[in-house]
């Protein structure tokens, strides 16, 4: 799943377990991986190191930020719950800018938490889009709409 996804669920926890803020911090992060387990999009064609993955990545950073931000506006009781919520979500791909930038580490040589992170992810496809719209599109205005 795409960062600003993974995000918006993140925030959604925040949301749904604003009386138990630890709890939500604890549940965000264990959420990314439910979404990875989601058919989701991807195109195993296209490097990591090439230009296309960087205006995806940077985009999608973008929206990410963004859309947190604006979810935290309608809810400004519990606005650093829904960032944090939202970043700890995101944050397990963080693991892949070590693995794959700092310390190139070859697949096989993985630690086990980064060959399940990647074992999860078991249907990353084009048509996988749909998917992130979907859940995007429902997602984002919920959160809004849940406000009022």
């Amino acid at each position: 799943m795409t960062a600003t996804n993974h995000g918006l669920s993140g925030a959604l926890i925040a949301i749904s377990l604003q009386k138990y803020p630890v709890l939500a911090m604890v549940l965000s992060p264990f959420s990314h991986f439910i979404l990875d387990a989601i058919p989701h999009y991807s195109d195993p064609k296209m490097s990591i190191k090439s230009r296309a993955f960087y205006k995806i990545l940077t985009t999608d950073a973008i929206l990410a930020v963004v859309t947190t931000l604006a979810v935290a506006s309608f809810w400004p009781e519990i606005a650093l719950l829904v960032i944090a919520c939202a970043f700890l979500a995101a944050s397990p791909d963080l693991m892949w800018l070590y693995f794959e930038y700092i310390r190139p580490t070859p697949r096989k040589n993985l630690p086990w938490y980064a060959k399940f992170h990647s074992w999860i992810q078991w249907s990353q496809t084009k048509p996988g889009i749909l998917v992130e719209l979907m859940w995007f599109m429902v997602l984002f205005p919920a959160l809004i709409l849940m406000s009022k």
